[in-house]
Protein backbone atom coordinates (compact mmCIF):
# COMPACT_ATOMS: atom_id res chain seq x y z
CA UNK A 1 0.00 0.00 0.00
CA UNK A 2 2.97 2.18 0.81
CA UNK A 3 4.22 1.79 -2.95
CA UNK A 4 0.57 3.15 -4.04
CA UNK A 5 0.71 6.38 -2.19
CA UNK A 6 4.39 7.41 -2.64
CA UNK A 7 3.87 7.32 -6.59
CA UNK A 8 1.56 10.06 -8.65
CA UNK A 9 -0.54 7.34 -9.53
CA UNK A 10 -3.18 8.71 -5.76
CA UNK A 11 -4.03 12.12 -7.71
CA UNK A 12 -6.10 10.16 -9.94
CA UNK A 13 -8.79 9.31 -6.96
CA UNK A 14 -8.17 12.71 -5.81
CA UNK A 15 -9.15 14.10 -9.63
CA UNK A 16 -11.86 11.91 -10.61
CA UNK A 17 -13.36 12.65 -7.26
CA UNK A 18 -13.69 16.50 -7.56
CA UNK A 19 -14.98 16.14 -11.62
CA UNK A 20 -17.33 13.58 -10.06
CA UNK A 21 -18.65 16.23 -7.63
CA UNK A 22 -18.89 19.15 -9.86
CA UNK A 23 -19.68 17.54 -12.99
CA UNK A 24 -23.15 16.13 -10.39
CA UNK A 25 -24.19 19.72 -9.54
CA UNK A 26 -25.43 20.68 -13.01
CA UNK A 27 -26.51 17.15 -13.89
CA UNK A 28 -28.47 17.37 -10.39
CA UNK A 29 -30.05 20.66 -11.65
CA UNK A 30 -31.27 18.92 -15.45
CA UNK A 31 -32.71 16.24 -13.80
CA UNK A 32 -34.91 18.26 -11.66
CA UNK A 33 -36.17 20.52 -14.30
CA UNK A 34 -36.85 17.24 -16.23
CA UNK A 35 -39.03 16.07 -13.03
CA UNK A 36 -36.66 12.68 -13.23
CA UNK A 37 -37.66 11.98 -9.46
CA UNK A 38 -37.62 8.83 -7.14
CA UNK A 39 -41.39 9.66 -5.40
CA UNK A 40 -41.38 8.32 -1.86
CA UNK A 41 -43.91 5.02 -1.39
CA UNK A 42 -43.95 2.11 1.28
CA UNK A 43 -40.98 0.01 -0.14
CA UNK A 44 -38.68 2.80 -0.64
CA UNK A 45 -36.78 4.41 2.10
CA UNK A 46 -36.60 7.95 1.50
CA UNK A 47 -39.19 10.38 2.31
CA UNK A 48 -39.03 13.27 -0.26
CA UNK A 49 -39.02 13.40 -3.95
CA UNK A 50 -35.13 12.71 -4.98
CA UNK A 51 -33.35 13.20 -8.68
CA UNK A 52 -32.31 10.16 -10.02
CA UNK A 53 -29.88 9.51 -12.69
CA UNK A 54 -26.33 10.57 -11.00
CA UNK A 55 -24.72 7.36 -12.44
CA UNK A 56 -24.51 8.85 -15.30
CA UNK A 57 -21.73 11.37 -14.17
CA UNK A 58 -19.78 8.91 -12.85
CA UNK A 59 -20.01 6.41 -15.63
CA UNK A 60 -18.46 9.83 -17.93
CA UNK A 61 -15.81 11.13 -15.24
CA UNK A 62 -14.28 7.12 -15.44
CA UNK A 63 -14.61 6.83 -19.34
CA UNK A 64 -12.67 9.91 -19.60
CA UNK A 65 -9.98 9.19 -17.07
CA UNK A 66 -9.70 5.89 -18.56
CA UNK A 67 -9.28 7.20 -22.01
CA UNK A 68 -6.40 9.20 -20.80
CA UNK A 69 -4.67 6.23 -19.17
CA UNK A 70 -1.62 4.99 -20.64
CA UNK A 71 -2.65 1.43 -21.43
CA UNK A 72 0.01 -0.51 -23.30
CA UNK A 73 -1.39 -4.03 -22.72
CA UNK A 74 -4.78 -2.89 -23.17
CA UNK A 75 -6.24 -2.70 -19.20
CA UNK A 76 -9.40 -1.23 -19.53
CA UNK A 77 -11.06 -1.46 -23.00
CA UNK A 78 -13.25 -4.90 -21.58
CA UNK A 79 -13.75 -3.39 -18.55
CA UNK A 80 -14.88 0.11 -19.83
CA UNK A 81 -17.26 -1.89 -22.58
CA UNK A 82 -19.07 -3.21 -19.86
CA UNK A 83 -19.29 -0.41 -17.38
CA UNK A 84 -20.30 1.76 -20.02
CA UNK A 85 -22.50 -0.65 -21.35
CA UNK A 86 -24.37 -1.25 -17.96
CA UNK A 87 -24.43 2.62 -17.28
CA UNK A 88 -26.45 3.26 -21.22
CA UNK A 89 -28.88 0.52 -20.05
CA UNK A 90 -29.64 1.92 -16.33
CA UNK A 91 -29.82 5.53 -18.08
CA UNK A 92 -32.87 4.23 -20.58
CA UNK A 93 -34.25 2.45 -18.02
CA UNK A 94 -34.24 5.46 -15.61
CA UNK A 95 -35.80 7.79 -18.36
CA UNK A 96 -38.40 5.33 -20.24
CA UNK A 97 -38.21 1.88 -18.29
CA UNK A 98 -37.55 -1.65 -19.43
CA UNK A 99 -39.11 -5.30 -19.24
CA UNK A 100 -37.08 -7.36 -17.09
CA UNK A 101 -36.13 -9.82 -19.92
CA UNK A 102 -34.92 -7.15 -21.98
CA UNK A 103 -32.43 -5.80 -19.07
CA UNK A 104 -31.57 -9.34 -18.69
CA UNK A 105 -30.91 -10.04 -22.31
CA UNK A 106 -28.72 -7.38 -22.82
CA UNK A 107 -26.88 -7.86 -19.25
CA UNK A 108 -25.98 -11.41 -20.50
CA UNK A 109 -25.00 -10.03 -23.67
CA UNK A 110 -22.76 -7.64 -22.12
CA UNK A 111 -20.95 -10.12 -19.98
CA UNK A 112 -20.44 -12.78 -22.74
CA UNK A 113 -18.83 -9.79 -24.93
CA UNK A 114 -16.71 -8.92 -21.89
CA UNK A 115 -15.39 -12.65 -21.38
CA UNK A 116 -14.97 -12.81 -24.95
CA UNK A 117 -12.38 -9.46 -24.99
CA UNK A 118 -10.38 -11.10 -22.12
CA UNK A 119 -10.40 -14.31 -23.55
CA UNK A 120 -12.59 -16.08 -20.57
CA UNK A 121 -11.92 -17.32 -17.42
CA UNK A 122 -9.37 -19.96 -18.03
CA UNK A 123 -8.97 -20.90 -14.24
CA UNK A 124 -10.11 -20.59 -10.70
CA UNK A 125 -8.09 -21.15 -7.62
CA UNK A 126 -9.52 -23.74 -5.35
CA UNK A 127 -7.40 -24.00 -1.80
CA UNK A 128 -4.30 -22.46 -3.46
CA UNK A 129 -4.37 -24.93 -6.70
CA UNK A 130 -5.41 -23.81 -10.33
CA UNK A 131 -8.71 -25.71 -11.59
CA UNK A 132 -8.74 -25.48 -15.23
CA UNK A 133 -11.55 -25.84 -16.94
CA UNK A 134 -12.35 -22.64 -19.13
CA UNK A 135 -15.54 -23.56 -20.62
CA UNK A 136 -17.10 -24.37 -17.11
CA UNK A 137 -15.82 -20.94 -15.73
CA UNK A 138 -16.50 -18.63 -17.98
CA UNK A 139 -20.49 -20.00 -18.16
CA UNK A 140 -20.24 -19.46 -14.48
CA UNK A 141 -18.30 -16.06 -14.54
CA UNK A 142 -21.23 -14.69 -17.01
CA UNK A 143 -23.82 -16.19 -14.71
CA UNK A 144 -22.06 -14.59 -11.93
CA UNK A 145 -21.29 -11.37 -13.49
CA UNK A 146 -24.82 -11.02 -14.49
CA UNK A 147 -25.68 -11.65 -10.76
CA UNK A 148 -23.34 -9.26 -9.52
CA UNK A 149 -24.90 -6.79 -11.56
CA UNK A 150 -28.59 -7.07 -10.53
CA UNK A 151 -27.45 -7.46 -7.12
CA UNK A 152 -25.68 -3.77 -6.62
CA UNK A 153 -29.35 -2.70 -8.30
CA UNK A 154 -31.08 -4.38 -5.54
CA UNK A 155 -28.76 -2.92 -3.01
CA UNK A 156 -29.26 0.36 -3.76
CA UNK A 157 -32.06 1.58 -1.16
CA UNK A 158 -30.13 3.32 1.39
CA UNK A 159 -28.26 6.71 1.04
CA UNK A 160 -24.90 6.53 0.31
CA UNK A 161 -24.83 2.79 1.10
CA UNK A 162 -23.78 1.51 -2.58
CA UNK A 163 -21.53 4.74 -3.75
CA UNK A 164 -19.47 3.82 -0.27
CA UNK A 165 -19.40 0.03 -1.17
CA UNK A 166 -18.33 0.64 -4.74
CA UNK A 167 -15.46 2.91 -3.13
CA UNK A 168 -14.42 0.30 -0.65
CA UNK A 169 -14.51 -2.35 -3.20
CA UNK A 170 -12.57 -0.09 -5.74
CA UNK A 171 -9.88 1.37 -3.82
CA UNK A 172 -8.90 -2.36 -1.94
CA UNK A 173 -8.66 -3.71 -5.56
CA UNK A 174 -6.50 -0.96 -6.57
CA UNK A 175 -3.86 -1.82 -3.71
CA UNK A 176 -4.24 -5.71 -4.59
CA UNK A 177 -3.14 -4.94 -8.82
CA UNK A 178 -0.96 -2.68 -7.59
CA UNK A 179 0.38 -4.99 -5.03
CA UNK A 180 0.94 -7.73 -8.23
CA UNK A 181 2.66 -5.48 -10.05
CA UNK A 182 -0.92 -4.44 -12.70
CA UNK A 183 -0.32 -0.83 -12.27
CA UNK A 184 -2.82 -0.56 -15.64
CA UNK A 185 -5.32 -2.25 -13.84
CA UNK A 186 -4.69 -0.59 -10.27
CA UNK A 187 -4.62 3.07 -11.99
CA UNK A 188 -8.22 2.19 -13.25
CA UNK A 189 -9.85 0.90 -10.56
CA UNK A 190 -8.50 4.14 -8.31
CA UNK A 191 -10.41 6.18 -11.04
CA UNK A 192 -13.21 4.38 -9.94
CA UNK A 193 -12.71 4.69 -6.48
CA UNK A 194 -12.41 8.18 -6.02
CA UNK A 195 -15.68 8.85 -8.68
CA UNK A 196 -17.75 7.11 -6.35
CA UNK A 197 -16.23 9.01 -3.21
CA UNK A 198 -16.92 12.02 -5.32
CA UNK A 199 -20.56 11.21 -5.76
CA UNK A 200 -21.00 10.30 -2.21
CA UNK A 201 -20.72 13.92 -1.33
CA UNK A 202 -24.41 14.32 -2.92
CA UNK A 203 -25.59 10.94 -2.28
CA UNK A 204 -24.61 10.28 1.67
CA UNK A 205 -27.18 10.79 3.97
CA UNK A 206 -29.76 12.48 3.17
CA UNK A 207 -28.98 12.03 -0.15
CA UNK A 208 -29.49 14.57 -2.32
CA UNK A 209 -29.09 12.67 -5.76
CA UNK A 210 -29.74 9.38 -6.22
CA UNK A 211 -27.36 7.12 -9.20
CA UNK A 212 -30.04 5.44 -10.48
CA UNK A 213 -30.31 2.35 -12.60
CA UNK A 214 -27.71 4.10 -14.97
CA UNK A 215 -25.15 3.88 -11.62
CA UNK A 216 -26.15 0.65 -9.31
CA UNK A 217 -25.80 -1.19 -13.04
CA UNK A 218 -22.21 0.47 -13.85
CA UNK A 219 -20.95 -0.74 -10.66
CA UNK A 220 -22.25 -3.97 -10.41
CA UNK A 221 -20.84 -4.20 -13.43
CA UNK A 222 -17.39 -2.55 -12.52
CA UNK A 223 -16.70 -4.81 -9.48
CA UNK A 224 -17.38 -7.80 -11.62
CA UNK A 225 -14.94 -6.62 -14.10
CA UNK A 226 -12.32 -6.24 -11.65
CA UNK A 227 -12.87 -9.68 -9.79
CA UNK A 228 -12.18 -11.36 -13.49
CA UNK A 229 -9.25 -8.92 -14.66
CA UNK A 230 -7.94 -9.67 -11.03
CA UNK A 231 -8.58 -13.85 -11.45
CA UNK A 232 -7.55 -13.29 -14.56
CA UNK A 233 -3.99 -11.79 -14.15
CA UNK A 234 -3.66 -13.69 -11.01
CA UNK A 235 -3.69 -10.69 -8.81
CA UNK A 236 -5.73 -11.77 -6.45
CA UNK A 237 -8.56 -15.17 -6.22
CA UNK A 238 -11.91 -14.74 -7.04
CA UNK A 239 -12.42 -15.63 -3.17
CA UNK A 240 -10.94 -12.50 -2.38
CA UNK A 241 -13.24 -10.63 -4.74
CA UNK A 242 -16.36 -12.39 -2.83
CA UNK A 243 -14.92 -11.43 0.43
CA UNK A 244 -14.64 -8.11 -0.66
CA UNK A 245 -18.14 -7.85 -2.31
CA UNK A 246 -19.85 -10.61 0.62
CA UNK A 247 -21.84 -8.13 2.71
CA UNK A 248 -24.00 -6.99 -0.87
CA UNK A 249 -23.65 -10.63 -1.87
CA UNK A 250 -24.69 -12.02 1.37
CA UNK A 251 -27.36 -10.30 1.82
CA UNK A 252 -28.98 -9.83 -1.61
CA UNK A 253 -28.71 -13.78 -2.21
CA UNK A 254 -29.70 -14.44 0.98
CA UNK A 255 -33.25 -12.66 0.58
CA UNK A 256 -34.08 -13.90 -2.83
CA UNK A 257 -33.30 -17.13 -1.72
CA UNK A 258 -35.63 -16.75 1.58
CA UNK A 259 -38.25 -15.34 -0.62
CA UNK A 260 -38.33 -18.13 -3.26
CA UNK A 261 -38.44 -20.65 -0.45
CA UNK A 262 -41.23 -18.73 1.28
CA UNK A 263 -43.09 -18.62 -2.29
CA UNK A 264 -43.30 -14.96 -2.94
CA UNK A 265 -42.78 -13.30 -6.41
CA UNK A 266 -38.88 -13.08 -5.72
CA UNK A 267 -38.91 -10.45 -9.08
CA UNK A 268 -41.25 -7.71 -7.50
CA UNK A 269 -39.76 -4.64 -4.95
CA UNK A 270 -39.46 -5.26 -1.38
CA UNK A 271 -38.05 -4.41 1.83
CA UNK A 272 -36.94 -7.28 3.19
CA UNK A 273 -33.09 -6.91 2.55
CA UNK A 274 -31.32 -6.89 6.26
CA UNK A 275 -29.83 -3.43 5.27
CA UNK A 276 -33.83 -2.42 4.89
CA UNK A 277 -34.65 -4.22 8.04
CA UNK A 278 -31.61 -2.20 9.81
CA UNK A 279 -33.74 0.85 8.69
CA UNK A 280 -36.94 -0.33 10.11
CA UNK A 281 -35.10 -1.03 13.06
CA UNK A 282 -34.34 2.62 13.32
CA UNK A 283 -30.84 3.38 12.33
CA UNK A 284 -30.55 5.72 10.59
CA UNK A 285 -28.77 5.86 7.11
CA UNK A 286 -25.81 7.02 7.97
CA UNK A 287 -25.67 4.46 10.86
CA UNK A 288 -26.31 1.58 8.45
CA UNK A 289 -23.48 2.66 6.25
CA UNK A 290 -21.41 3.32 9.24
CA UNK A 291 -21.99 -0.54 10.35
CA UNK A 292 -21.39 -1.85 6.75
CA UNK A 293 -18.30 0.47 6.71
CA UNK A 294 -16.80 -1.13 10.47
CA UNK A 295 -17.74 -4.51 8.90
CA UNK A 296 -15.79 -4.16 6.08
CA UNK A 297 -12.85 -2.53 7.77
CA UNK A 298 -12.65 -4.64 10.72
CA UNK A 299 -13.61 -8.24 9.77
CA UNK A 300 -13.45 -8.65 5.92
CA UNK A 301 -10.15 -6.10 4.95
CA UNK A 302 -8.20 -8.31 7.70
CA UNK A 303 -9.77 -11.88 6.32
CA UNK A 304 -8.64 -10.43 2.37
CA UNK A 305 -5.20 -9.91 3.87
CA UNK A 306 -4.81 -13.17 5.26
CA UNK A 307 -6.09 -15.02 1.95
CA UNK A 308 -3.92 -12.65 0.10
CA UNK A 309 -1.33 -13.58 1.68
CA UNK A 310 -1.52 -17.38 1.87
CA UNK A 311 -3.73 -18.21 -1.17
CA UNK A 312 -4.18 -22.03 0.44
CA UNK A 313 -6.79 -20.08 2.62
CA UNK A 314 -9.25 -18.28 0.41
CA UNK A 315 -11.15 -20.01 0.04
CA UNK A 316 -11.92 -21.31 3.79
CA UNK A 317 -11.69 -17.86 4.80
CA UNK A 318 -14.53 -16.92 2.02
CA UNK A 319 -16.17 -19.71 2.93
CA UNK A 320 -16.30 -18.93 6.50
CA UNK A 321 -16.90 -15.46 6.04
CA UNK A 322 -19.59 -15.47 4.34
CA UNK A 323 -21.50 -17.87 7.02
CA UNK A 324 -20.72 -15.82 9.09
CA UNK A 325 -22.32 -13.30 7.61
CA UNK A 326 -25.71 -15.66 6.37
CA UNK A 327 -25.61 -16.00 10.69
CA UNK A 328 -25.67 -12.24 11.07
CA UNK A 329 -28.47 -11.85 8.12
CA UNK A 330 -30.35 -14.33 10.41
CA UNK A 331 -30.08 -11.99 13.21
CA UNK A 332 -30.55 -8.91 11.51
CA UNK A 333 -34.28 -10.68 10.25
CA UNK A 334 -35.45 -12.28 13.56
CA UNK A 335 -35.09 -9.01 15.19
CA UNK A 336 -37.14 -7.20 12.66
CA UNK A 337 -39.50 -9.59 12.88
CA UNK A 338 -39.79 -9.49 16.44
CA UNK A 339 -40.25 -5.34 15.82
CA UNK A 340 -43.22 -5.93 13.51
CA UNK A 341 -44.59 -8.48 16.00
CA UNK A 342 -44.80 -5.83 18.57
CA UNK A 343 -45.58 -2.90 16.68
Amino acid sequence: MTGLWASPTWLLPVASGLCVALLTWPLRAWLLRRRLLDMPEARRSHERPTPRGGGLAIALVMMLFWLALPDTRGAWMPVMCLVLAMAGLGWIDDRYGLATRWRLLVQAGGAAGFLWLVGGIPAVDWLGQAWVVPGLWTVLGAVAIVWLINLHNFMDGSDGLAAAQGSWCALVMAWLFFDSGESPLAALALVAAGAWVGFLFWNRPPARIFMGDSGSLALGALIAALAVMGSNTGAFSIWISLMLSSLFVVDATATLLWRVMKGERWYTAHRQHAYQRLLDLGLSHGQVVGVCTLVNVFLVLPLVVLGQRWPMADTLLAAGLTALLVVGWQVVQSAATVNNDKA
